[in-house]
């Protein structure tokens, strides 16, 4: 990349994953070959749709002749850059750098750990072979980083505006503002229009008299729309949360949240991000009360991303968390287990941390294992996770944290095991005796 400008000129691209990697066939440490072309169509890429994410690599993307460019331009559209260093291929270590430079959330794959460089070498990578069970736990692994990455704030560099079209930045002030949109002139005479959908991502204003009046300065941005013509708006550089929030909060999935304030339409909880979700009033039941602050288990009932809109209802059943709780409830349809329920859990399968860092349990109920993260083990339970403490077949008192509906997941977190009467009235007698 030395013959082009690493000055940043293109947004991200919400849900891009792009693969830099060796292309086609290469020669391994024990001089087996291996075809890295075949391990992005049959593996990689399906691991990445299957997050709901596209797979790219910089061969699919549009643009100019030149590759580097190509390159330059895939890297800086990615959401996420899996990187894999096997072979040690000089334009991997070349496009990880680039990747850094922006500041890319990256997810690290590598056959042996001495592909890595060792200017960077001790990244935490996901280890691979040609071998059948080494290549499915790394399918596991990967998808399981790729969920968990996305959920990471990125801190990404800035965009730097084209020279010709693009973005430009500018102050500029309202001299015309209607329901619809504001009329703004910038200083140098530019004039754009500020439609209520480019001021706030967490939502659309219907009026924008009600935000801004004839005389008020704003500091925004005219951008070009791909079909031509400019518009002038206050989201320039932010990411649009919704495609990721689609992804991350579908229908059904169940989480706690906090309440923001409370209006006459009903509960405002905040979702992610900016973004807040509405519990109707109507939906509420008889002599519920909640003020900002409060933290609330609710249900995504719908996303709507046009309208900026996410409708929730109160878990079937729950009180504000940390009330007192009468009783079990029902588990959502299909799920097999209910939040916040206790349950033992026969340990499936072990990965310490630098392997995943977590443990799936079988459980009741239940076709697929529940996860355990080492995050949400208690301090013993993760020594032992790293130090050969948990055994295959062992049973753990797990609670249940969260129920993704969609994907078919229920996550858990370690607890002590419940006494039973007996036996606690057993350890009353030996401590009387």
């Amino acid at each position: 990349m030395h013959d082009i400008r690493l000055t940043r000129d293109e947004q991200t691209v919400p849900g891009s994953g792009l693969v830099i990697a060796p292309f086609g066939k290469k020669t391994l440490r024990n001089d087996d070959e291996f075809d890295f072309d075949w391990l992005y169509q049959d593996v990689v890429s399906s691991v990445i749709a299957e997050t709901g994410m596209t797979p790219v690599r910089a061969d699919s993307v549009y643009g100019p002749a030149n590759v580097l460019d190509v390159v330059w331009r895939a890297i800086q559209q990615a959401e996420v850059c899996i990187v894999d260093f096997s072979c040690r291929t000089p334009n991997v270590a070349m496009e990880y750098m680039a990747a850094k430079l922006i500041g890319k959330r990256m997810i690290y794959l590598a056959q042996h750990p001495d592909d890595i460089p060792s200017d960077v070498r001790g990244l935490r990578h996901i280890p691979y072979t040609p071998l059948y069970a080494d290549m499915a736990r790394m399918r596991t692994e990967l998808r399981q980083q790729l969920e968990a990455v996305r959920l990471e704030p990125a801190q990404e560099m800035a965009l730097i505006p084209l020279a010709t079209g693009g973005v430009t930045p500018a102050r500029a002030q309202a001299v015309s503002v209607s329901t619809d949109f504001a009329v703004v002139r910038a200083a140098d005479g530019a004039l754009g229009v500020l439609s209520g959908e480019d001021v706030d991502w967490s939502r659309i204003i219907t009026d924008m008299t009600r935000h801004c009046t004839v005389g008020d300065w704003l500091d925004g941005a005219f951008e070009m729309l791909p079909a031509g013509g400019t518009k002038y708006t206050l989201l320039s550089g932010q990411q649009n949360p919704w495609h990721r929030l689609e992804a991350t909060h579908p229908v059904g999935h169940a989480f706690t949240g906090t309440v923001h304030s409370v209006r006459q339409a009903g509960v405002f909880v905040r979702v992610s991000g900016p973004v807040n979700g509405l519990v109707p009033h109507s939906s509420l039941p008889s002599g519920t009360e909640l003020v900002p602050g409060s933290q609330v288990e609710v249900t995504v009932l719908s996303v709507d991303s046009r309208r900026r809109r996410v409708t929730l209802a109160l878990a079937q059943g729950r009180r504000p968390v940390g009330a007192a709780r009468t009783g079990s409830v029902a588990p959502l349809p299909s799920m097999g287990v209910a939040l916040h329920e206790r349950l033992e859990g026969e340990v499936v399968k072990i990965a310490p941390e630098g392997q995943g860092g977590y443990v799936l349990l079988r459980v009741s109920g239940r076709e697929r294992p529940a996860f355990l993260h080492c995050s949400a083990m208690s301090r013993q339970l993760r020594h032992d996770l790293n130090h050969d403490g948990i055994e295959l077949g062992e049973i753990l008192d797990v609670e249940v944290t969260s129920i993704n509906v969609h994907q078919d997941k229920v996550c858990v977190r370690d607890v002590e095991p419940v006494e039973t009467e007996q036996a606690q009235e057993t350890g009353d007698i030996a401590e009387a005796a």
